[in-house]
């Protein structure tokens, strides 16, 4: 398989440290919202990866964080605490209770799309002592960082390819640097790495006073910590680039660290052109979107339509198009998994000549090209509704291999995980029954009526050659 590196500006081929291994590590939640639709194409889109990286025997350990303290959260815990806890300053319970409630509220959104779980999912205030803590002694030992008054700063300046992944030098960075009130930087470069506590809100014991860990610490840490010094490929959203993921990278190989070898980063999402944001009045939360269109199968055709490293549009004019699409496979799938015209095996065999399944595979090997991918799939439902249409043994072989392989890639881009076909109810199959003794009876009035009553008990017939087959409406 072959993947764009960030880091290079290259596409590469994936080659793992300890094969059939692959190990990944991508940035999860910060837990102080529900989650929003772009969170969404990040986690599919490493869904989709992990998917095929499984497809071809790889043993993948995938690895996504949580980070469960940030001054997002706090903040939320202010706004929801009022001003009694302000007082107080008894802000850690309501920090908690934010962050477990957000984070049921990603897993429960996650799990609608039938995004698979991480294999393991570390949450920062779990880790911060003495994982994190660790960490920044060795970077203070090492001399790439300085305390400052109960802070700990990384000194940037004494990291050489600091700049590499996003490209940037040190001079460009200079111009938009500065130091914000209350901080103790010696270079307006330098990032935080600890922060000495402030009243009432989370901390932690450390040599350097009580505080909690900067946000960048977190994710070299528990990478490390989870996959090793040295890992395969490390995820994220194309807005993570910088300064998270160039301060993670400064911060591991500044202690010897290799780190990860390969950085994939997804576009980012907008909405109808702007970028989304809740004083533009276009912040779509995953819950509002599946109540509009709820088959989860709509949004991930909509995002494999566009190439993971590219900007996307949501619209209600794609996401149409979207529900279309899937429409047009699940009448496929739910009229052959009705088929009781089965084909010769040697008919079924010379259809799979075709061999559908390398074309996918190839187009998925060509960084993850999903456009290209699902352009097979849609040529599987042509070419099985041709099957279906010519009413022979041969047809019906068409059909069948179409069929089979059109479920198992869809499966391998997460498509169909929620189910596919029906099961029609006796009630519905005697009505079905009825009306085909009226059709052979030559009685059409009769057999009109018959289809008006499956119709308002929410089913559609549809004639072919193979006999009346039923979906839903």
């Amino acid at each position: 398989m072959n993947l764009y590196n960030t880091l290079t500006r290259s596409i590469e081929p994936l080659t793992p440290l300890a094969p059939p291994a692959v190990t990944i590590y991508v940035c999860g939640p910060t837990v102080y919202d529900d989650p929003h639709i772009g969170h969404a194409r990040s986690a599919f889109i490493f869904d989709v990866l992990r998917r095929a990286l499984a497809s071809r025997q790889f043993q993948v350990r995938f690895v996504r964080n949580v980070t469960d303290v940030d001054d997002k959260i706090i903040e939320r815990a202010r706004q929801e605490t009022g001003d009694k806890r302000r007082e107080t300053g008894d802000l850690r319970a309501a920090c908690r209770q934010v962050a477990e409630r957000y984070l049921a509220s990603y897993h429960a959104a996650m799990d609608r799309l039938g995004i698979q779980r991480p294999d393991v999912e570390p949450r920062a205030t779990e880790r911060v002592v003495p994982d994190m803590t660790d960490c920044i002694a060795t970077l203070l030992i090492a001399g790439a960082a300085y305390e400052a008054q109960g802070d700990v700063y990384f000194s940037v300046r004494k990291f050489e390819r600091y700049g590499r992944l996003s490209n940037r030098s040190l001079d460009e960075l200079q111009a938009g640097a500065r130091v914000e009130p209350g901080e103790h930087k010696q270079d307006p470069l330098d990032f935080a790495l600890w922060k000495a506590a402030k009243p009432g809100e989370p901390s932690w014991p450390s040599p350097w006073g009580d505080g909690r860990p900067g946000w960048h610490i977190e994710c070299s840490t528990m990478s490390t910590k989870e996959l090793g010094d040295a890992f395969d490929i490390h995820g994220g959203g194309v807005d993570l680039v910088f300064p998270h993921h160039e301060n993670e990278i400064a911060q591991a190989q500044a202690v010897g660290k290799p780190f990860a070898r390969l950085w994939v980063h997804n576009g980012l999402l907008t909405v109808q052109g702007q970028k989304m944001s809740k004083s533009l009045g276009n912040y779509l939360t995953l819950e509002q979107v599946l109540e509009a269109y709820p088959h989860p199968d709509y949004l991930k055709l909509f995002f494999l339509k566009t190439h993971y490293r590219s900007p996307i549009d949501y619209s209600p004019e794609r996401m149409a198009e979207a529900k279309k699409n899937y429409e047009e496979f699940s009448w496929f799938l739910q009229h052959c998994d009705q088929l009781t015209v089965r084909a010769n095996p040697g008919a079924e065999l010379a259809m799979r000549s075709l061999d559908y399944p390398r074309m996918f595979q190839n187009a998925m090997e060509e960084d993850l090209n999903t456009p290209k991918a699902l352009a097979v799939l849609f040529e599987l439902v042509r070419r099985g509704r041709e099957g279906l249409e010519q009413g022979t043994v041969e047809g019906s072989a068409i059909a069948t291999s179409c069929f089979l392989d059109l479920l198992e890639l869809g499966m391998r881009l997460g498509l169909f995980t929620q189910g596919v076909g029906i099961q029609v109810p006796p009630d519905v199959k005697a009505l079905i029954d009825e009306r085909e003794a009226a059709r052979r009876a030559k009685d059409f009035a009769k057999a009109d009526a018959v289809r008006q009553k499956v119709n308002a008990m929410g089913y559609l017939l549809t004639d072919t050659p193979h006999g009346t087959l039923c979906r839903r409406a």
